[in-house]
């Protein structure tokens, strides 16, 4: 296992610990922790993708969302709506 998988899995299993203890304090959050957990494991499953074109790709489509997103929020925000 590489340095980055480590790396991942332990931030993974932090936020599970975190977002466990926060349902138990705040349970009006669950299905948003249980969102972001989904998305948190799929994002670090894409680590384990052993085809590097394909690892590369995903990783390309994961940081362009985040570049978009960016953009629609700076938009969102100009515009007086977020």
């Amino acid at each position: 296992m590489t340095q980055i998988k480590k790396i991942l899995a332990g931030g993974l299993f932090a936020y599970i610990i975190i977002a466990l203890w926060q349902t138990i304090l705040h349970p009006e959050v669950f299905l948003q922790a249980l969102v972001l957990g989904l998305i948190f494991i799929t994002l670090t499953g894409i680590a384990w993708i052993l085809d590097e074109e394909k690892l590369k790709r995903a990783e390309m489509a994961i940081l362009w969302i985040c570049v978009g997103l960016f953009a629609l929020y700076a938009i969102l925000v100009a515009g007086g709506i977020a």
